[in-house]
């Protein structure tokens, strides 16, 4: 059964990328937004600027991964997602009508909540299934404010996302946020009564889970799991000092959703609240999953101007975000927090803050929902192919370009180059020349972006180093290049010059 339902998975699919890819419009990359840069520049020294601040022309570099009408965006009529592994078995009778129902719900909710186009959807879900898959590891580790579980709608879109990400063997553990204090008659939340309050949480979550058809289990007590310290005279909360990752693993392993109550025990079986965010982080730790996420009613870190921060790149923007005078406290403990955990995490997690109703979009488009934390590749710059990986190099090309480049490539490169930037792992490059034309401004040769990097500010930040590091540059494309649609007008930034009959366009910046 289980195999046909697979199977009606890939034609049912097939069929809706068709619908959707006809409409559908590439996800922007993600940038910081016009006010935290706006920001950064009065707030930050001369010459010291956000790694990750908007760059003119960004989107459509990152989205064209080359200067040139070279890269080709995955068709859309191919399936949205592939299956996740699993261990042969035999074919069964096709499956009732209610299981080919979920899988088409499953499908339509997911394109609805989600926004993205099926190309983009299907390499988000392809990449995060092949990452490290392990049974008794989770994707995610999300921690859930309780203000989304006091909220219906909130609650249904969280249901079906962490119902949506088990089913794609995209494991996701869920922690429970404390109840505010605010909810309290006298002002000041009791043990019991937050024990309570959390126990009604846990309780409509695990209900809207069921109506979408996924199994969870609650952990109340959260003593089998996590071991506390005594709380200090007049402290709210007890410490985590140790994390039992026996029962979570064998839910994971067994297809449920474990779902954690903040509540500890100490050495003499005392037990005590913890903050849900110290718990997030202990758990991340242990469990070394891809993805922390905390959900909340109102999206990711909010500036001056009240615009979502899109981006930040650790370990560049974090003292001038913690300095910003718009973190909150908490969003500050979080930072924190997310700055200790990533450190100890391999290199491609990441951590997010976003709104509990845009979990998917979050996830699956490129131009994302909320504040993504990642820890940034450095950019070098060389002024010599003799200086680099020339291997890795052309292999980069080559991959992100979908063809070979001329065998001559390098050589005839070298007599004129101007200088190569590169990420340090060869996920990014740009690639400048000086040619006889424009009185000798740098021409922007190649500009790359790994497709395993794309969405995640790999381009952004290669195209900021360029605007640091250079007055003017100028590159060529094709006029139905997707990148000529997005190029600034003058007024904005780079001028861009085009000659209608002219089989190419030239852009000056």
């Amino acid at each position: 059964m289980a195999m046909m339902q697979l199977a009606w998975a890939r034609r049912a699919t097939t069929a809706v990328g068709r619908l959707c890819s006809s409409g559908g419009t590439r996800g922007a990359r993600r940038r910081l937004s016009g006010g935290a840069q706006r920001w950064a520049a009065r707030g930050a020294s001369p010459g010291r600027r956000l790694s990750t601040a908007w760059a003119p022309a960004q989107t459509a570099l990152e989205e064209a991964v080359g200067v040139e009408d070279d890269a080709h965006a995955p068709a859309d009529n191919k399936p949205l997602w592939t299956t996740p592994p699993a261990s042969p078995v035999p074919p069964e009778p096709p499956g009732p009508p209610g299981g080919r129902s979920l899988v088409q719900r499953d499908i339509q909710g997911f394109l609805n909540q989600c926004g993205a186009s099926p190309g983009e959807a299907r390499h988000w879900l392809t990449q995060f299934q092949t990452s490290d898959h392990s049974t008794d590891k989770p994707f995610a580790v999300i921690e859930v404010e309780e203000e989304v579980l006091t909220c219906q709608e909130g609650v249904s879109s969280l249901a079906f996302a962490l119902a949506f990400l088990q089913r794609m063997d995209m494991k996701p553990l869920v922690v429970l946020g404390l109840p505010s204090p605010a909810t309290a008659p006298s002002g000041c939340l009791s043990f019991w009564e937050a024990k309570a309050q959390l126990a009604r949480n846990c309780k409509v979550l695990v209900d809207e889970l069921r109506h979408n058809a996924a199994t969870a289990v609650p952990f109340f007590g959260g003593g089998s799991v996590l071991g506390a310290a005594e709380p200090a005279p007049h402290a709210s909360y007890g410490g985590v000092i140790s994390v039992e990752t026996d029962l979570l693993q064998w839910c994971l392993e067994s297809g449920s959703i474990p779902i954690l109550c903040p509540i500890g025990e100490t050495t003499s079986r005392r037990s005590v609240l913890l903050n849900s965010l110290e718990v997030t982080a202990a758990l991340a730790k242990e469990l070394q999953p891809t993805k922390i996420i905390f959900l909340n009613n109102t999206g990711g870190l909010r500036d001056g101007s009240n615009k979502i921060l899109s981006n930040v790149n650790l370990p560049a923007d974090l003292d001038l975000v913690t300095s910003a005078k718009w973190v909150s406290p908490k969003e500050q403990q979080q930072i924190r927090l997310i700055v200790d955990v990533l450190s100890r995490l391999p290199h491609h997690s990441s951590a997010a803050i976003t709104a509990a109703g845009t979990l998917l979009t979050e996830l699956f488009s490129n131009k994302g929902s909320g504040t993504l934390f990642k820890n940034a590749e450095r950019m070098l710059r060389v002024s010599s192919l003799d200086s680099l990986d020339q291997g890795r190099l052309v292999d980069l090309v080559n991959t992100s370009f979908g063809k070979k480049l001329r065998d001559d490539y390098l050589a005839s490169l070298r007599p004129r180059l101007h200088s190569v930037y590169v990420s340090e792992r060869y996920n990014a490059a740009a690639i400048l020349t000086t040619e006889p034309v424009l009185g000798g401004t740098p021409y922007l040769d190649k500009f790359v972006v790994s497709s395993s990097r794309q969405g995640q500010g790999s381009g952004q930040m290669l195209w900021e180093c360029l605007r640091r590091d250079l007055q003017t540059l100028f590159w060529r494309s094709r006029v139905t290049n997707p990148i000529n649609p997005c190029c600034p007008s003058p007024r904005k930034g780079p001028a861009c010059r085009r000659d209608p009959t002219a089989p190419r366009t030239t852009h000056v910046a």
